[in-house]
């Protein structure tokens, strides 16, 4: 067995899915805000979505940054049906959106187990991207917020460096003062959870929920499909 020390788990579609909360909430922000309530609603959902995975894809590869996703995605989806958006309407719709998506995010009972059976051999921990209010406020929402200790929650927007930055990583073994084979992250992102902490030494998880197809290199430690699936590979089997 590995000598994995400390499980830390990605957040964004990995601990809470986008799918559970992310089509409803962006429509109910977008028939509230004022700039697009009277537009066709189901319309620029497509428009932005499509926008949106495009966005996605740069940031991963470090092109943008989080804040530049943010008023791209809505700016250019505006642009697309004709309309003009600057940078304070785009921040004005994702503060709506921040606050409105929170109260559609549910815990999840099953993850929720999974968690606390881990917790029983393992340290726990989150690395995730974002600001460090909203990725937070998440935690609360999903009732990990108490599980999960404060000094094992590394958010990029509150340590200077996202992910797949080596920075990233290597703060959170200055911070934890253990070594990278004693560290493991769980995540769906390629280059964020798996080929970034494999570079740096760290043991990676890939949670591969849509089946893309596994890259030659690095090797993860395991695929899987569903998070309790890690109950196989991590927990004491009884006889």
């Amino acid at each position: 067995m590995l000598p994995i020390k400390l499980i830390l788990f990605d957040l964004d579609d990995t601990l809470l899915h986008f799918d559970d909360y992310w089509e409803f909430s962006v429509k109910e922000v977008f028939s509230h805000h004022f700039f697009t309530k009277e537009m066709n609603v189901n319309e620029l959902f497509d428009v932005f979505e499509q926008v949106n995975q495009a966005m996605v894809e740069k940031l991963d590869s470090g092109q943008i940054t989080l804040d530049e996703y943010r008023t791209a995605r809505f700016i250019r989806s505006l642009e697309q049906v004709g309309r003009i958006a600057d940078e304070e309407l785009a921040f004005s719709f994702e503060s709506l959106y921040q606050s409105m998506s929170q109260k559609n995010m549910k815990p999840d009972l099953r993850t929720k187990k999974l968690i606390a059976e881990l917790g029983n051999h393992y340290q726990l921990g989150v690395l995730t991207n974002g600001s460090k209010e909203w990725q937070l406020a998440k935690l609360h929402a999903i009732e990990l917020i108490d599980v999960i200790p404060p000094e094992y929650v590394f958010i990029s927007g509150a340590i200077g460096h996202e992910k797949p930055s080596p920075q990233i990583y290597q703060h959170v073994l200055g911070a934890t003062s253990l070594s990278p084979d004693q560290v493991l992250v769980v995540g769906d992102s390629w280059m964020n959870d798996i080929a970034g902490p494999i570079s740096q030494g760290l043991n990676a998880i890939w949670l591969n929920r849509k089946n893309k197809q596994l890259p030659e290199t690095p090797l993860p430690l395991a695929v899987i499909t569903e998070l309790e699936e890690l109950r196989a590979i991590l927990l004491p089997q009884r006889l």
